[in-house]
């Protein structure tokens, strides 16, 4: 239910029975009044008439006169609430009365008695003319014997009326009052929701809520503080990373509690973006921002990031951590065989040190000669060579396929791109090999880059531990893993990366057996993207350009007069 229809109900509910009970009582009270009034009118005018000349000469006569009777019907006659006067002998014989055909007859209502026993009282009965309140006063000679009374009433139906009216007046009073509460109701619900910013309340409630939950689920902590410079915010991940061990600081003065973020500052407009900072020897990076409503700062907001997960992102996201494994395994991979060597030549086993060079020159020459000859890009060359090293030092055999060709610039991906793309499938396919019931058996790596001028292709088959169908379909959502929480981000970068440059993605697998991934880029990159077959290079110098010339131009074009292996 909306705010104004909870206001509106809850005026009608509350305004509606303090108005029924006080006009209630007031109308009670205005009724007993009104009877009151007419009790007192009664009694004045039967008090006038009896004690007036005219109406004691008119009972010693037993005659009214005609002056007497015009003033009695004059009384009648001004709507003073008097409808009967009845001027009655001792006998209770009247001698006068409106209706002029019940004057000599009886008087009508049985409570003449005490009257006619000198008693002055107000009373109720049946009359000639219908139900009356009356009242009796005695009429007295001058010698004080008395002579009759005087009965003056009025109709109980035109009392009904009065007291219908007093009621009626009461009764728009309580309308009139009840509308302007509601209209009251109504501006007052208006303002209130215009504090709330448009918001019902249950809806600023749950936005609330959800905006609690939206922040403790970030990554990165945030802490807010108002024009004051008192905390106003903190999430989760903020609670973590400041070591406040879930302990609540608002209220608190920021500068007490982190005088590093120096936020005071940016109360004044200043804007602060990735400063390295140590906060309870913890390593983090933050950005400071003010809050504004319009041109007005109320607030400021601290953004905190973890510095070794920050890192660690870069380095992945970028290939560096790719690239230093691989010089990493040709490092040991070649102290290795140094080793052997020198071994070999301080036992002065001559022969045999000869044909392991010789050996290892072979193996390495087939390998290095293809990715020499095939792989233009340097960079994507000294990383498959690495993987093929550090693969040998883990017992997997991993092939490069020999119809594999890449010039130095790629169309369609960059240097960086690439570093992701094959640094991660290929660290995955390692997973899925040491991840077999059966260690010991040789598992195999089998990779295939290659680009013409109208697309690329990359492929990748391992002998891993494979995929059931149902992990195989879910390897195209985001955040699926088989390896538990937090791991993965190898496999959602590379699908990231092929979303965004518009490819495609298949997995075929088999669980037990491997599983083969194909990667196939067709759109190039915006440098790129006017290069027709067979077109010489924008740039002819990029070759021996730094890494920067692979954004900046493209080198040779791709050779198209081959297709990929079969």
């Amino acid at each position: 239910m909306k705010l104004l229809a909870k206001i509106m109900w809850l005026d009608v509910l509350v305004a509606a029975a303090m108005l029924i009970l006080s006009m209630g009582l007031a109308a009670r009270q205005s009724v007993d009044l009104l009877e009151s009034d007419l009790d007192e009118n009664l009694r004045n005018v039967a008090q006038l008439l009896a004690t007036s000349q005219p109406v004691v000469e008119a009972l010693e006569k037993n005659s009214v006169s005609p002056e007497l009777d015009s003033y009695l019907s004059a009384i009648l006659d001004s709507r003073n609430n008097i409808d009967v006067i009845t001027i009655a002998d001792m006998r209770a014989v009247r001698i006068y009365h409106p209706v002029k055909e019940s004057v000599g007859q009886p008087f009508i209502g049985g409570d003449e008695g005490p009257a006619l026993r000198g008693e002055h009282y107000a009373s109720k009965a049946m009359g000639t003319l219908g139900f009356q309140k009356r009242y009796f006063y005695p009429v007295f000679a001058a010698d004080g014997s008395q002579l009759g009374f005087v009965h003056v009433s009025m109709l109980m139906k035109n009392l009904e009326i009065l007291r219908d009216k007093v009621l009626q007046v009461h009764l728009q009073s309580l309308v009139l009052v009840f509308l302007i509460g509601a209209v009251a109701a109504a501006f007052l619900a208006a303002n209130i929701k215009r504090s709330l910013l448009g918001f019902e309340p249950h809806q600023l409630a749950s936005s609330f809520l959800k905006r609690g939950e939206i922040m403790d689920s970030l990554e990165e902590g945030l802490l807010a503080i108002d024009e004051r410079g008192r905390v106003i915010l903190q999430n989760e991940a903020a609670s973590r990373m400041l070591g406040l061990d879930g302990r609540d600081i608002s209220g608190s003065d920021v500068d007490d509690c982190f005088p590093q973020f120096k936020l005071k500052e940016t109360l004044a407009g200043l804007k602060d973006h990735n400063r390295a900072m140590a906060v309870n020897e913890r390593n983090i990076i933050c950005d400071r921002l003010p809050v504004r409503s319009g041109k007005e700062i109320i607030g400021a907001v601290t953004i905190v990031k973890d510095r070794s997960e920050v890192t660690r992102l870069a380095e992945q996201i970028t290939g560096f951590n790719h690239v230093l494994d691989a010089l990493r395994s040709n490092t040991h991979e070649f102290m290795n065989q140094l080793h052997v060597i020198l071994g070999l030549l301080q036992s002065e086993e001559y022969d045999e040190a000869r044909r392991f060079i010789t050996k290892i020159g072979q193996v390495q020459g087939m390998t290095v000669s293809t990715v020499a000859k095939n792989i233009g890009n340097r960079v994507l060359a000294a990383l498959i060579l690495g993987k093929v090293n550090r693969c040998h030092e883990l017992g997997i055999r991993m092939t490069v396929q020999p119809g594999s060709l890449i010039p130095r610039h790629s169309l369609f991906l960059s240097t960086q791109s690439l570093i992701t793309v094959v640094g991660n499938l290929v660290e995955n396919a390692i997973e899925a090999i040491n991840g077999r019931a059966d260690p010991e058996s040789e598992g195999s790596i089998t990779l295939l880059v290659y680009e013409s001028s109208q697309s690329l292709l990359i492929t990748l088959d391992d002998t891993g531990v494979g995929l059931g169908p149902e992990e195989a379909e879910g390897i195209h959502k985001d955040g699926f893993t088989t390896k538990g929480p937090g791991r993965g981000t190898g496999l959602g970068l590379v699908r990231g990366l092929v979303q965004s440059s518009s490819g495609e993605f298949s997995v075929e697998s088999e669980k037990g057996v491997g599983t083969s991934m194909m990667l196939t880029f067709t759109n190039k990159r915006p440098a790129f993207a006017g290069q027709s077959r067979g077109a010489q290079p924008a740039e002819t110098a990029a070759e021996d350009a730094d890494e920067a010339a692979d954004e900046a131009g493209p080198g040779p074009p791709a050779r198209d007069d081959l297709g990929p292996p079969a």
